[in-house]
């Protein structure tokens, strides 16, 4: 009993420090004279005892490493690599490729830009038109295109039209609420048509509110393979709302504010994006509710850009109006890393989709630690801690049922892009590992 509230009471701290961190704290002012880093960093200028800590394993290979970037540097590899990569992003072609968390093969595609294609940039440097192809052979295919205007009339208002359709081959499902269980495993294919409308207002360089409308047709297939049974049979005594599919209009409005000096290598600043949104079905379709959404990170340099601290704390609340559902595929969900083209938030001791239900709270606490930093090269570990929850509505919101993960990742990135991602965390239900060319926030 004791050792319950004491879990208890450490968990209900960290929540409170994230909301604190993540919604109140100030921004600090660019250090002009930070100190830049040119050659590997060695051990001896680290004072804490967990910086000493996390750098340990990396003594081990830190030969090898440091022998790796000279050869590159010694035959230009990264440079002649960046500049392939920026001619052929001028050109209007970015190659796309990341990890799988539903498939041990990697995504792969390309973004193609038409008005640099098409040699228009230069006298319409506003407009964009682009289109997305992104494969993953055995799970994964999306192709999506946007056509629109960054700014209008000189000013912050911006607009865009867009398609995608989506084929999710083996979306996994455990059931809903947090007391689901893992040997209630099933999968299923989900097939997502949707276009839209933008339009918004953009208030400074880090301020935007944006209103979306769009229509989602979603359509669900039984997935009786690999072990997995079909999700009708097994939840069969459920009421599983949407397991048939959808056809959805919903009207959203967002407020983003982000001052990060980078979003996938951030050392300052912050990010905040608050949604509100109603989704209407159409037809037959039972669908009608509210969903409110924030997810705010903060980022704390620790008396040097080598000693980061994130807090990101995420909820979102789907309230259903006169008697609607909320279809089970739209529901919040928990588990994974959250880098796939993801439906899923950073929940890393668990799988994929692990846990679903109307409404969800999470809290990401990480502390990054640069072990090496050559040239643009940047070696980060890092040790996190994730805590969090889905639940029908607040009033069953419950202590018992949070889920914690803990862990260690490794961060390689070039230029501020991450190269290579690799993480480990633990919780009740074991040990999950993840590879990836990115990291969730």
């Amino acid at each position: 009993m004791i050792l319950r509230l004491l879990r208890q009471a450490v968990v209900f701290s960290a929540l409170f420090l994230g909301l604190m961190t993540a919604g109140y704290a100030e921004e600090k002012k660019q250090d002009l004279y930070a100190p830049v880093y040119t050659e590997p960093l060695s051990a001896e200028p680290l004072k804490d005892p967990l910086s000493r800590l996390i750098e340990f394993p990396f003594k081990l290979i830190k030969q090898p490493v440091d022998k790796g970037l000279v050869f590159m540097e010694e035959h230009r590899l990264d440079k002649k690599t960046k500049w392939i990569y920026e001619r052929m992003t001028e050109k209007g072609i970015k190659p796309l490729v990341g990890g799988s968390e539903t498939s041990l093969i990697p995504l792969y595609g390309v973004e193609l830009s038409f008005m640099p294609l098409l040699k228009q940039k230069e006298k319409h440097p506003d407009f964009f038109a682009t289109t997305t192809v992104l494969q993953g052979p055995t799970d994964f295919f999306l192709v999506g295109s946007e056509i629109g205007a960054e700014q209008i009339g000189g000013g912050g208002l911006h607009t865009n039209g867009f398609f995608q359709y989506e084929v999710r081959e083996k979306e996994p499902f455990y059931g809903i609420g947090p007391k689901s269980t893992m040997g209630d495993s099933t999968s299923f294919k989900m097939r997502t048509t949707q276009l839209g409308a933008v339009a918004g207002l953009s208030f400074s360089p880090t301020v935007d509110l944006s209103s979306v409308f769009s229509y989602k047709n979603v359509h669900i297939t039984n997935r009786k393979r690999n072990g997995k049974g079909d999700i009708r049979t097994i939840f069969s005594g459920q009421s599983i709302p949407g397991i048939g599919g959808e056809e959805l209009l919903s009207y959203e409005l967002v407020l983003n504010r982000d001052t990060r000096d980078s979003q996938e290598q951030a050392t300052k600043g912050s990010y905040q994006k608050l949604s509100f949104k109603f989704t209407d079905g159409i037809g037959s379709s039972a669908a009608r509710y509210f969903t409110y959404a924030l997810d705010a990170a903060k980022y704390f340099q620790l008396a040097s850009p080598r000693r980061i601290f994130v807090t990101r704390f995420f909820t979102e609340y789907n309230q259903t109006v006169n008697h609607g559902d909320v279809p089970f595929f739209e529901m919040v969900k928990l588990g994974s890393s959250g880098t796939f083209p993801s439906r899923s938030q950073t929940s890393r001791a668990y799988v994929y989709n692990r846990f679903y239900d109307k409404s969800a709270v999470l809290l990401n606490l990480e502390y990054r630690y640069t072990v090496m930093e050559y040239k643009e090269f940047k070696l980060n570990t890092a040790i996190f801690f994730d805590e969090g929850q889905v639940f029908k509505d607040f009033t069953k919101l419950c202590m018992k049922y949070f889920q914690e993960s803990y862990g260690v990742g490794f961060y390689l990135s070039y230029a501020k892009t991450t190269l290579l991602a690799f993480s480990v965390a633990h919780g009740n239900e074991g040990t999950q590992f993840y590879l990836d060319n990115k990291i969730a926030f």
